[in-house]
């Protein structure tokens, strides 16, 4: 219903105001600007008309891609460096500014002195993350450590960010055209209220458009890098016989957890056995009794 309001708010006023040619004109062009609009924003996958396909010539040979990047890594460093490596990446990404790098989450979870995780997520601009994640690698061996693993994936965006467009370009249109109506159009008080909603709910619709275009340009704008941080195992102390202690924990919680369920069975079939010893015992004494019934002289 919403959708056709601006061909019924037009029709009602040309019938008041006496309708002409170019009123009928007016009519069909906020009626097929409306359509347009409606169908690009149902379709969701579909593309809006641009003024390429239009014109039906002129089309770039080398179309416009747009590519998001994310990057991650994974460092193992010693338990007592690892947490001055990962404060000093976080700190290069704050200073180098929100213009250029974007911290988005860190954690930290463990012990030092045993097992430390730790990871961090930022955005950032793609050459000044290039030269980071060489220091990120440089920091890593300097700190004793190693990187254990390295990932790069894209995501195509394209066929979001042109239709987003698209469907921008026949909303402002149709708000252009409500806009026009409004002030040169006079009307009934309804018909104007009539109006001023459907300009409203357009206008709604093309700032939620808008915000979600520029959340998609700043994905492609910044590249994503995740750093995963894992502690490793050092020294000759208590570290070094960590190996054989968590043999032996699994040992025991293997042998605890067997002996959990063998009890379980245990007690499941206990029931069950008490009433066939039961029954055996019977059978056996009554077989006894038929005997001496048989056989007195040998009972």
């Amino acid at each position: 219903m919403n959708r056709y309001l601006p061909a019924l708010v037009i029709v009602l006023l040309s019938t008041g105001c006496g309708s002409n040619k170019r009123d009928t004109a007016s009519l069909e062009s906020v009626s097929m600007t409306s359509q347009k609009a409606e169908t690009v924003d149902r379709g969701g996958g579909g593309r809006a008309p641009t003024s390429e396909s239009q014109s039906g010539a002129n089309l770039p040979a080398d179309p416009v891609s747009y590519l998001a990047y994310a990057y991650g890594i994974t460092l193992a460093l010693p338990g007592d460096r690892l947490i001055g490596v990962m404060d000093g990446h976080a700190v290069a990404c704050r200073d180098a500014g929100l213009r250029v790098c974007q911290l988005v989450a860190s954690t930290r979870d463990g012990d030092p002195l045993a097992r430390l995780h730790g990871s961090l997520s930022l955005r950032a601009e793609p050459q000044w993350l290039q030269r980071f994640l060489t220091s990120v690698q440089s920091d890593a061996i300097g700190a004793a450590g190693r990187v254990t693993s390295q990932w790069t994936s894209t995501e195509d965006l394209t066929r979001v960010i042109v239709d987003s467009e698209a469907t921008l370009r026949a909303k402002r249109a149709l708000r252009d055209r409500l806009q026009q109506l409004l002030a040169t159009r006079p009307g009934s008080l309804a018909d104007l209220l009539g109006v001023e909603r459907e300009l409203a709910r357009v206008q709604g619709e093309i700032d939620s458009s808008e915000s979600n275009l520029a959340a998609t340009r700043t994905r492609v704008a910044m590249s994503a890098l995740t750093i995963e941080y894992g502690s490793t195992v050092r020294g000759v102390a208590g570290g070094m016989f960590e190996p054989l202690h968590h043999a032996f924990a699994d040992f025991i919680v293997a042998v605890v957890e067997s002996t959990a369920t063998l009890v379980t069975v245990v007690g499941a079939l206990l029931p069950w056995v008490a009433v066939a010893t039961m029954a055996l015992w019977l059978l056996i004494r009554r077989r006894r009794r038929a005997r001496r019934t048989t056989n007195p002289e040998r009972a």
